[in-house]
């Protein structure tokens, strides 16, 4: 597995002021980026998909996030170097409280559910809605009822910052791969409300 993915703990910034979906992801000690991530949206027909480089050049993809051919609304998680499919991230709904807050299931490569990434207080999330997203967000990544990530949005004044922590998983239950790509997806979608 590419050395990237061996960290406990990154910080994944939105490039500049742009406000499409170009990131950058860090590892917690260092200002060089460790990935370079561009969301790709068509119109018609409608689909997404997300690249994650090793290198500014864009000649180097290690993770692509694209539209599952079986349900429009989730992303399948593929490994660029081998060209495997990693995982899935579904929508999710399982409880009231999470028609009002985040919650996306995790899937394993064979579409089995594994786990959860959701947000941990239904009144922030309220909160948050009722305030234009002015108050960071938190999310739990679990697999199982393990806590094996958490996902910490900053509030800043100019763009976007998620703090991505697997140093719960000591286990390593989660694929770094998959649940970096958990945090790309949040990003692009909160990261446009921030």
């Amino acid at each position: 597995m590419n050395p990237i993915f061996s960290q406990t703990g990154y910080i994944l910034k939105r490039q500049g002021l742009s406000l499409g979906g170009k990131y950058r992801l860090f590892d917690q000690s260092s200002d060089k980026p460790l990935l370079f991530i561009e969301e790709k949206v068509k119109l018609l027909p409608p689909s997404t998909t997300v690249h994650a480089y090793a290198d500014e050049k864009k000649q180097h993809e290690v993770l692509t996030l694209k539209d599952s051919p079986a349900e429009h609304v989730d992303l399948d998680v593929i490994d660029a170097e081998s060209g495997q499919k990693i995982g899935r991230i579904s929508m999710a709904a399982d409880k009231a409280s999470e028609i009002v807050k985040d919650a996306w299931h995790i899937l394993d490569a064979e579409d089995k559910p594994i786990g959860k990434v959701y947000e941990k207080s239904t009144g922030q999330s309220l909160l948050r809605q009722a305030l234009g997203n002015d108050l960071p967000q938190q999310l739990d990544m679990t697999v199982g009822e393990t806590l094996v990530g958490q996902l910490r949005q900053k509030v800043k004044m100019m763009g976007y910052e998620l703090t991505i922590d697997f140093s719960q998983d000591i286990a390593h239950l989660l694929d770094r791969r998959l649940g970096i790509a958990i945090a790309i997806f949040v990003a692009t979608h909160q990261g446009k409300e921030a």
